[in-house]
């Protein structure tokens, strides 16, 4: 079956409405073989004459509706079971979360005979926009310019420069995924990718021995102890200006605590109370409940989630004399008690696991060497394919075993969306997920409290500044830091000395400016590149608002991006937002 990428130019001028006029395809493996066409009648024809193909989109959210829009007014009807297929029907995977998978469109279908076309986003494969792919992958091509908004009229025959802009885009991709696609990885994400490859270093019966499906109710319940990367910013330099300092990168975290670690394996026990003890099930979770104060100088480690006194993403260093239920591992449990004074505190049950080392060992050996070779030879593909499947398979163990998805209508000419009914899915093995997150936040703390403890006893100032999943702002000199903290540029685990800033400001988590090489090196999350210019430094703090960030605009044809302003919020404004209830995470 061939394969294709494939790409959409639309009309942005318009107030309500929009359509295509321009489309590509490129042949994945054979890049040479570009189809342009005008409008989004002849790309369907083009489907209809290549059925029994894989198409993929990069963002297949934008360019996936101005297909299902065309479907929905020319007569296609949406199934939401693929089983019910027949002539001219479609069914689609949309997250309820608004995630774009696949689209299936079926043209003709008799008995076993079926004629369809299977439309990916290949955005969940690569996850990085097609303007950086070339640098990432080596590629001897580049995303050319072209202005959005000039005014192109329905049936537009396009100019050579607008040829070469589109069939950049769609031969990027293709190029990139062919790459991939010849290490015989052709998931639909990353995440199945790196699970399917990882699978091949076991034996089936031994992957389900290792790693058994898990009762729903006992994921839903352990779930809670499930928690992603650490970001902190020390208070103290909160919208400071700060001088000269450091930062530090774990090289490769995650992959780095799967290869050493003890991890979680086989059927969980259920115990009552506090945890004793046990050679043979040496790994735990606790639920606990308790109430709370950070002890003096420690970094404050635990978030309550879902709580109209608490933001989900603030570390709190008290609970305001409130009972608060937990549900710890056994890891990030040692550490909360290190680092809080706990009241009226009572352990309330728990599950333990068997543990192993080594489970990865040969995985994570693979995309190393894999990672080395292409680095000494300069094989840029190859190099970040490795880095791709050394990070995208932790997470895929703890797949939420809850499903809904949307499904689009039309009315009025426009798409909308419902959600579908509630659903459950076989889930993989959470408590992996959930270890291999305790044990990297576990690390970025303890490092950050080991600088925080050093500054403060050495100068009598605390100079940590931040830490964001795998790395470490400090105003420490790196001779100083490599006093106590491991340090190695390449060795997997160890500290990387990434960058010295001249100055830094840090506004709060994943929003900062750096001074680097005389260069402003900005992170803002939900910032997009086009609002840089007007970032300064000295303006750069909440409330600081600008122009030039796109948002979604459903519209006759498909869907429009509309400029609107990025604004930095307020903390109050944050705080006013919180809506849902609940002292249980």
């Amino acid at each position: 079956m061939k394969k294709f990428t494939a790409d959409f130019e639309t009309a942005t001028w318009l107030e309500d409405e929009t359509y295509v006029w321009a489309w590509a395809t490129c042949e994945i493996g054979n890049p040479d073989n570009i189809v342009i066409g005008n409008t989004i009648e002849s790309f369907m024809e083009w489907c209809i004459k290549n059925e029994n193909t894989t198409l993929y989109f990069h963002n297949l959210k934008f360019d996936g509706e101005f297909i299902i829009c065309y479907l929905l007014n020319n007569g296609y009807e949406y199934i939401e079971d693929r089983k019910d297929k027949k002539d001219k029907t479609f069914t689609t995977l949309i997250s309820d979360m608004g995630l774009f998978y696949s689209i299936e469109i079926f043209f003709h279908v008799k008995g076993k005979n079926t004629k369809k076309i299977t439309i990916i986003d290949s955005l969940k494969i690569i996850n990085r926009p097609v303007e950086e792919i070339p640098r990432m992958f080596g590629l001897n091509i580049e995303k050319l310019d072209l202005d959005y908004n000039t005014e192109r009229e329905r049936g537009y025959i396009l100019k050579d420069y607008e040829k070469d802009y589109i069939t950049n885009d769609v031969k990027i991709v293709a190029l990139a995924l062919d790459l991939i696609f010849k290490q015989d990885l052709l998931s639909m994400t990353a995440g199945s990718n790196a699970l399917k490859d990882f699978k091949k270093t076991h034996s089936i019966r031994r992957f389900n021995r290792l790693f058994p499906e898990l009762n729903y109710e006992v994921d839903k319940d352990m779930r809670k102890a499930y928690r992603g990367g650490f970001t902190y910013l020390n208070p103290i330099y909160k919208e400071k200006d700060v001088g000269e300092g450091v930062v530090l990168d774990v090289n490769s975290l995650y992959p780095s605590v799967m290869y050493k670690e003890p991890m979680p394996i086989g059927e969980p026990l259920f115990y009552e109370g506090k945890y004793q003890d046990d050679k043979v099930y040496p790994l735990y979770i606790q639920c606990i409940s308790c109430a709370f104060e950070i002890k003096p100088g420690k970094i404050p480690t635990i978030q309550v989630k879902k709580t109209k006194y608490f933001l989900d993403n603030e570390y709190l260093e008290s609970s305001d004399g409130e009972i608060i239920s937990l549900v710890l591992s056994s890891v990030d449990l040692k550490l909360f008690l290190e680092q809080y004074d706990v009241f009226e505190l009572k352990y309330e049950c728990g599950w333990k696991f068997k543990a192993m080392n080594g489970i990865f060992t040969e995985y994570i050996d693979k995309w190393i060497k894999v990672k080395n070779e292409a680095t000494i030879t300069g094989n840029k593909g190859m190099r970040s394919l490795a880095k791709l499947m050394l990070n995208s398979l932790y997470g895929k163990f703890a797949t939420s075993m809850d499903v809904q998805s949307k499904e689009p209508y039309i009315e009025d000419g426009i798409v909308k969306y419902k959600l579908g009914e509630k659903g459950t899915k076989k889930g993989l093995y959470l408590p992996l997920g959930i270890f291999v997150t305790s044990y990297a936040r576990n690390k970025t703390i303890r490092t950050s409290q080991a600088i925080k403890d050093y500054s403060i006893k050495k100068y009598g100032i605390d100079k940590y500044c931040y830490s964001d999943t795998d790395s470490i702002h400090t105003t420490l000199s790196i001779e100083e830091l490599k006093q106590f903290c491991e340090i190695d540029d390449v060795e997997l685990g160890k500290w990387k000395h990434e960058s010295t800033f001249s100055k830094a400001r840090f506004v709060r988590q994943k929003c900062y400016l750096e001074m680097i090489n005389d260069e402003v090196k900005i992170t803002c999350a939900g910032m997009p590149k086009e609002c840089y210019k007007y970032v300064e430094w000295n303006k750069f703090k909440q409330g600081f608002t600008c122009s030039g960030k796109l948002t979604f605009k459903h519209v006759i044809g498909g869907v429009k991006l509309v400029e609107t302003d990025f604004t930095i919020k307020h903390d109050y404004e944050l705080r006013r937002n919180i809506k849902n209830f609940s002292f249980m995470i």
